[in-house]
């Protein structure tokens, strides 16, 4: 499929799509040329960033992401690898939500003394 089919079935803007692309989170083997030296993506290319759309979701950057989407995919981690990347990102996670919940409650205190 061409990148406007694939930018339409993803969600995706054309431009995200070919940064994605710059980062190495399609790889070239994901991609054909077709006659007319335009680039042909797989429909495993619209799975790949279907799993980057989940991870950024969950909180991955776009480093980690790079770091293990091949191995996910092609099931070279085990099982316990897996949950130990997603048990560490959730610990990270629960760190930013106590963060945040500190922030609401300094921001609500400071919204009542302005009443």
């Amino acid at each position: 499929m061409l990148i406007s089919e694939l930018a339409k079935k993803s969600g995706l803007r054309v431009d995200t799509i070919r940064f994605y692309e710059k980062k190495g989170l399609i790889d070239s083997e994901l991609i054909s040329r077709r006659n007319n030296n335009y680039r042909d993506y797989s429909e495993v290319s619209l799975e790949r960033l279907t799993l980057i759309q989940q991870a950024k979701r969950l909180g991955f950057t776009l480093r980690e992401i790079q770091e293990w989407i091949k191995d996910f995919e092609s099931d070279q981690l085990t099982v316990e690898q897996k949950r130990s990347i997603l048990s560490h990102k959730l610990e990270q996670i629960d760190e930013r939500i106590d963060e945040l919940n500190k922030m609401k409650i300094y921001l609500l205190a400071k919204l009542d003394r302005l009443c």
